[in-house]
């Protein structure tokens, strides 16, 4: 698609015009182009949001950890690194999530880092939840693994392993049932 659009007001107003997967196509042009930061940070957010409402989790992830980089402020680069975490957790990449949560943490103070970590948790016991839900066990059980890694406190460590102990049984993983049975 061709961009002859040069900062962020032109490029929204051509925006207006479009529908999604026309919007995807020329923001990702857009892109290619050499644009100032923040006509560049817009179109990143943009198409995040794009492929979030498309439930394209990873894509949108990717998205909003390059815009991390170019945000102003140190909070918005720890918003936009949370952003994109929460992203990767739904698509289920925990990898890429822990690699934004890591550079959250980076940038942020130490009351910031411990809103962080707690952040983390809650959002991979969601998703747990979530996969529970929908009857996906396997990947609950993934989830609950990574946050067993976490530092947890006494009584939240108690509640994961308890789920794991459920979804061990469940799957038919009997040595790994056993073997958490023995520390609980």
């Amino acid at each position: 698609m061709q961009v002859k659009e040069k900062n962020r007001r032109e490029i929204e107003e051509r925006l207006g015009k479009m529908g999604d997967y026309v919007k995807i196509d020329y923001l990702i042009s857009c892109l290619k182009r050499d644009l100032d930061f923040d006509s560049k940070r817009f179109c990143l957010i943009k198409l995040s949001g794009l492929y979030e409402s498309r439930k394209m989790f990873l894509e949108a992830g990717k998205m909003m950890q390059n815009a991390a980089p170019i945000s102003v402020t140190f909070n918005g680069k720890i918003d936009d690194f949370l952003k994109a975490a929460g992203l990767f957790v739904r698509a289920g990449n925990f990898d890429f999530a822990d690699a934004s949560f890591e550079k959250a943490m980076s940038v942020g103070n130490e009351n910031q880092r411990e809103e962080i970590k707690e952040k983390r948790v809650k959002l991979y016991k969601e998703q747990a939840d979530f996969y529970l839900k929908n009857d996906k066990r396997s990947n609950a059980l993934a989830a609950y693994e990574k946050i067993l890694l976490l530092n947890l406190k006494g009584e939240e460590r108690k509640e994961i392993q308890k789920s794991l102990l459920g979804l061990y049984d469940k799957l038919g993983k009997i040595r790994e049932f056993y073997s958490l049975k023995r520390i609980m």
